[in-house]
């Protein structure tokens, strides 16, 4: 996995620019999705990050499963609350609703510390080992809390070859949780999408990770769409967040997703998991039932939706659906669930 990493950027920008006139893939992506993949190889064979860590929601449907035909540039992991210094059990029955949220704040917090000060720091060692020192900082890593989520972020900016594109910006971010029940898992071996083009190229190149399988994040996807059709009229849409309507659309048409629909037994332990930890007056987690799940935005996000699902063009791989075509997957998907 070292060698292309450390090949002259010149050499690597050859590489970007081949795929990308082959494929039609901007070269920026063809870059990033090589770093995305490197990182999350080096993550997963160090002992001391990979042991603890799920890696889950968009980029594995795209990077483990090939479910989504749209670049997803973000890590999103997992650690286990075992390596929190918590058992589940600690916040599956804690003795109220209230307990349980003290629980998991305090948990979240304690992930916010471990991972600023435990996982960063390794992180930057392994990452330094395979790169050499930054040759204009004293480190390649960076911590911050999401603006929106406040979840603890890593920040890696990689060194570019090619100009980066407006809409996806020249670093890796890898934002972390913890929760319980992440489950099931399984493992599975990722490449960059630039090695169909010269496979010697990446004889060395092994990235294997503990992904959260697909059946699980098919019904993660469904019920945040579900909650969405909830969300207050005078609550604005969340950025970016027409991915999710995209992405569940394409699992509903994945072989993969649609064996995923017959486990309502998963669907009932994350619309349970998602009452429990995400509690929310308007989010109908307890609807969140064949028969009465909510996969189709209201009227009232139409417009809105389709605005944001334009903007994510740049992110897609090929000529993606238009936004008609992906309602009428959803009213679809949630016609044949709610019939079940």
């Amino acid at each position: 996995m070292k060698s292309f990493a450390l090949l002259p950027a010149e050499e690597r920008a050859l590489y970007w620019r081949n795929y990308a006139n082959r494929t039609g893939v901007p070269e920026f992506i063809v870059e990033k999705d090589f770093w995305v993949c490197w990182l999350l190889g080096h993550i997963f064979a160090a002992p001391k990050l990979g042991a603890e860590c799920v890696f889950k929601g968009g980029t594995s449907l795209s990077k483990v499963f090939g479910a989504i035909d749209r670049f997803s540039e973000d890590i999103d992991l997992g650690l286990t609350p075992a390596s929190l210094g918590w058992q589940e059990s600690d916040l599956d029955d804690a003795p109220s609703n209230s307990q349980r949220q003290k629980r998991n704040k305090q948990l979240q917090a304690d992930c916010a510390v471990a991972v600023e000060t435990q996982f960063m720091p390794e992180l930057e060692t392994v990452v330094a080992a395979a790169l050499g020192a930054h040759t204009k900082t004293d480190r390649w890593l960076s911590f911050d809390l999401d603006a929106v989520s406040h979840s603890p972020v890593i920040l890696f900016p990689y060194p570019r070859a090619v100009a980066p594109g407006a809409y996806i910006p020249p670093l890796v971010k890898m934002e972390f949780g913890s929760l319980t029940d992440q489950r099931p898992t399984g493992t599975h071996l990722i490449t960059p999408s630039v090695a169909e083009l010269a496979p010697n190229a990446f004889d060395d190149f092994h990235a294997e990770v503990v992904s959260l399988e697909i059946e699980r994040t098919f019904w993660e996807k469904a019920t945040i769409l579900h909650a969405e059709y909830h969300r207050p009229t005078d609550q604005p849409l969340r950025d970016r967040f027409a991915r999710h309507y995209a992405d569940f659309a394409s699992l509903w048409k994945h072989p993969a997703g649609q064996a995923a629909a017959d486990r309502v037994d998963l669907l009932e332990r994350v619309r349970i998991h998602k009452s429990r930890f995400f509690a929310s007056r308007w989010a109908h987690y307890n609807t969140a039932l064949p028969g009465s799940l909510r996969l189709v935005p209201p009227d009232s996000r139409i417009a809105e939706l389709r605005r944001d699902y334009a903007a994510m063009e740049p992110m897609f791989l090929s000529p993606p659906p238009d936004f008609v075509s992906i309602l009428a997957t959803l009213r679809g998907a949630e016609d044949t669930i709610n019939a079940t």
